[in-house]
């Protein structure tokens, strides 16, 4: 477990300026990819599966279980018409308790990939980038893309990269760091997820954002 650490400690030193995060980005990635083979060889029996989420904001750590009332997972794959494996995997966090919808306040990470391997899983064990600066070069290296999304229309993406390090018996763990515009706030927010053993749901009513990407 050691190796996820260190990349949990490298994320913390995202507080910079952000052209250091790019210069940056290809050490994290190797990081990240060392962190997903530590993880897979650890003792399974070592202690039971628990389901857990911790995230930061801007450096602040930030009790989800508090805020939201409602947290949804979902995860989908399926055949295009070209052949290809679709999958997508949404964590939704809505303030509101009941039906999710847009208008409600809400964080989603949205990982998906439109070239997923044949394996009859619902998302991969692989990295995850994407964002409007993200380096093109490291976009070739991994058919996996990321977005951070809240309510309304003006936020968007700058920077984001994920791992998902685990995925069996239909439950999911991974890492996940991106920079992206609140609106609201008129400001660049810097956001850290890990999540442990989240059961990944197929209900489409878990979020609204199965059918965007």
């Amino acid at each position: 477990m050691i190796s996820r650490w260190v990349l949990t400690i490298n994320l913390w030193d995202f507080n910079m300026e952000h052209y250091k995060i790019y210069n940056n980005l290809k050490l994290f990635c190797l990081i990240g990819m060392v962190s997903l083979f530590a993880f897979n060889c650890d003792d399974r029996n070592e202690e039971p599966l628990v389901e857990n989420i911790e995230m930061w904001v801007n450096g602040s750590e930030f009790n989800v279980r508090e805020y939201y009332e409602s947290i949804t997972t979902y995860g989908a794959s399926a055949v295009q018409l070209d052949g290809s494996i679709k999958k997508i995997f949404v964590l939704h966090f809505q303030r509101e308790d009941g039906r999710v919808t847009p208008e409600k306040e809400h964080y989603a990470l949205i990982m998906y990939d439109n070239n997923g391997q044949d394996n009859g899983q619902l998302i991969d064990t692989k990295l995850y980038l994407g964002g409007t600066q993200m380096d093109s070069l490291l976009l070739e290296t991994t058919s996996g893309r990321i977005t951070l999304e809240i309510v309304g229309l003006s936020d968007f993406t700058e920077f984001a990269q994920a791992s998902i390090q685990k995925y069996e018996d239909g439950k999911v763990s991974g890492i996940a760091d991106g920079y992206f515009f609140n609106p609201y706030r008129n400001e660049m927010q810097h956001g850290i997820i890990i999540f442990d053993n989240l059961e990944v749901g197929t209900d489409p009513e878990a979020t609204f954002y199965q059918g965007i990407y």
